[in-house]
C-alpha cells in the first residue's frame, strides 16, 4: 500500500507567503510551557536548540521524540504567529502515536481491527513508559503470544516466574490441590500434615485413616524379602486355658502291692483370648496402610 511522503523539511511563511526567515519554533510539552527537546536527525542523538531558529528557506529539520508537543511559531522579533498544542509524534513514517483513548467500532463481519505484519518485527507490543520494555505483551509475527517477554518461542510463553492468575486468582483460600513437585509454586504453601502415606479414591466424604506408614507396610523387615516378623504372644492374647497337676500321697506296700494314692488339681485359668498373629514362613505383612482420600472432580 503506497502512503503520501511526510515533509522531509519544515517550512514556514509570512503573512505575505514569504519565507519566514529567521524565525522561531520554540517546543514544549503538551499543555505546559516546559521546553521539550527536538533533534537534528532520526538518531535522535543531536538535539536542536529551543527555539529552533529557521534558515533563509524558512526551514528546519525538526524530528520528534516519542512524546506530545507544543509549538509556539514567532517572527524574528519573537511576535507569536501561532501556537499549537498537542501534537503527536510518529513511532515511524507511516505509523502516528495515538494519545489517549483510541475506540474502534465496527458493524462488519470482519474484524475490527486487523494487523499484518509482512516484516521480522511483532505484529503487536504493549508495554509500560520505559522505551523498549523488555518484559512487554508481545504476539509475533507468526501469531505466538508472550507475556512479559517480547520473543516467545511457543504458541503462548509465560515469563519466570509465571505467577498464576486470572481463574487460578478466585480459588478460595484453604483449597487443597495435588501438585507433582517438590517446593509448592508462588501463593501456595507447602502442607506437612500428610507424609509417606497412599492415596484413595473415594466417591463419598474425604477422609484419612490407617496406622502403618506407607513404607514401613511395605518394607523388607514386614516380610516381603523372606524375613520373618515373629511376635511374642502376651497373656491378653493367650486363649483361655489350665493345666492339670497330679500329687501322690503316701507310699508303696510292697507286700500287698499297694501304690500311691494320687490326688487332680488344675491350675488357675490364664490367658485372655485376645487378638494375635502367626509369623508366615515368607514373613507378615501389614496392610493397614496410611492414606489420604482424594476425589476426581469433573468441570461442568
Amino acid at each position: 500500500m503506497a502512503v503520501l511522503t511526510p515533509a522531509p523539511k519544515m517550512q514556514f511563511f509570512d503573512i505575505n507567503g514569504e519565507p519566514l526567515v529567521g524565525g522561531k519554533v520554540y517546543t514544549y510539552e503538551a499543555g505546559t510551557t516546559t521546553p521539550l527537546v527536538t533533534y537534528t536527525d532520526n538518531t535522535g542523538v543531536s538535539a536542536n536548540p529551543n527555539p529552533i531558529i529557521l534558515n533563509a528557506r524558512g526551514e528546519a529539520p525538526i524530528w520528534l521524540g516519542a512524546n506530545v508537543y507544543k509549538f509556539k511559531l514567532t517572527d524574528a522579533n519573537d511576535v507569536e504567529i501561532w501556537t499549537v498544542d498537542y501534537i503527536s509524534s510518529p513511532i515511524s513514517s507511516v505509523s502516528p502515536a495515538l494519545t489517549g483513548n483510541v475506540e474502534i467500532n465496527s458493524d462488519s463481519s470482519n474484524p475490527a481491527l486487523k494487523i499484518t505484519q509482512t516484516g521480522f518485527g511483532l505484529a503487536l507490543r504493549v508495554q509500560d513508559a520505559v522505551d523498549p520494555d523488555a518484559t512487554p505483551f508481545a504476539i509475533d509475527a507468526n501469531g505466538n503470544v508472550g507475556i512479559g517477554t517480547a520473543s516467545p518461542s511457543s504458541a503462548l510463553e509465560i515469563a519466570a516466574p509465571g505467577v498464576f492468575t486470572g481463574a487460578w486468582a478466585y480459588l478460595p483460600a484453604g483449597t487443597s490441590m495435588l501438585f507433582a513437585q517438590t517446593a509448592a509454586p508462588t501463593g501456595w504453601t507447602k502442607s506437612t500434615t500428610h507424609n509417606n502415606k497412599a492415596l484413595r479414591v473415594v466417591s463419598g466424604t474425604a477422609s484419612s485413616g490407617g496406622s502403618v506408614a506407607f513404607t514401613t507396610a511395605f518394607s523388607a523387615a514386614r516380610g516381603l524379602s523372606g524375613s520373618t516378623d515373629g511376635h511374642a504372644l502376651t497373656i491378653d492374647q493367650i486363649p483361655p486355658h489350665t493345666h492339670t497337676q497330679e500329687t501322690m500321697t503316701g507310699g508303696i506296700n510292697f507286700a500287698s502291692g499297694a501304690g500311691y494314692n494320687t490326688t487332680t488339681s488344675n491350675t488357675g485359668s490364664t490367658g485372655g483370648g485376645q487378638a494375635h498373629s502367626h509369623t508366615l514362613a515368607s514373613g507378615s505383612v501389614n496392610l493397614d496402610v496410611q492414606y489420604v482420600d482424594v476425589i476426581i472432580a469433573v468441570k461442568n
